[in-house]
């Protein structure tokens, strides 16, 4: 028993460090392609006017595009590493699109300080929701409603509003709120390698466990540029 015990937690740490090493590539990849966009004038120009011409209607394709390799790369988990890798960084590379205008909005210096605290925001969420012995699936509900009600005032504020206070209150909302995604997803990791253990593709399972912390990450990073960047 005790032999089962301890193969089944050294699975398990395995299994956490690969998805936290995907989700750390993940977000370096996705600042790259961002950055790589932002450095081409007329992909970025083109990028730009459709975000500032028709905002809603922009972000709402990217999203339903970007949600659309998610979809494909959890369709592909448990038959193909290698389809479940493409859906992946294809669908970082459509994301990436909500990353160019930090480029031209923000400095390196708050860019990278911007990164900073993000770490550190997401090392002590993750940790928590790690080794709590809360169970954390009963903040699913309660984060939901949150995230749907960030979606639909940030909507009506861009058509709308358009209130830089608004704006100011939503952002904050987004880093609460995504402090406790990060804990639950953080969490959760032990459930998928409890439903995925022995299954031969582990490695692409762990590869799809990362897209949520990934998003949970840029969504704080975004919003601490939003409040925070250029000493602003």
């Amino acid at each position: 028993m005790q032999t089962i015990d301890k193969s089944r937690a050294n699975g398990l740490a395995r299994f956490t460090s690969l998805v936290y090493l995907y989700t750390g590539l993940g977000v370096a990849f996705w600042l790259l392609v961002a950055n790589a966009i932002a450095r081409n004038a007329a992909l970025s120009k083109v990028v730009m006017s459709g975000m500032v011409s028709h905002p809603v209607i922009f972000s709402i394709v990217i999203m339903a595009v970007a949600f659309g390799f998610i979809s494909m790369a959890n369709a592909f988990a448990t038959r193909s590493y290698f389809m479940t890798f493409i859906s992946y960084v294809l669908f970082l590379t459509t994301f990436a699109v909500f990353g160019i205008p930090i480029f031209y909005a923000y400095s390196a210096q708050s860019i990278t300080q911007a990164l900073v605290v993000t770490s550190v925001i997401f090392i002590v969420s993750s940790l928590f929701g790690y080794f709590t012995k809360k169970d954390l699936t009963t903040w699913s509900r309660t984060l939901l409603i949150g995230l749907i009600s960030i979606i639909a005032v940030s909507i009506i504020n861009l058509v709308f509003f358009k209130s830089s206070l608004l704006m100011l209150g939503i952002n904050i909302a987004v880093i609460v709120v995504f402090l406790f995604y990060i804990a639950f997803d953080a969490q959760n990791i032990k459930r998928i390698y409890e439903q995925a253990q022995g299954s031969e593709t582990l490695g692409a399972i762990a590869l799809v466990a990362s897209i949520n912390l990934v998003l949970d990450f840029i969504n704080v990073l975004l919003s601490l540029l939003s409040i925070f960047g250029n000493n602003n």
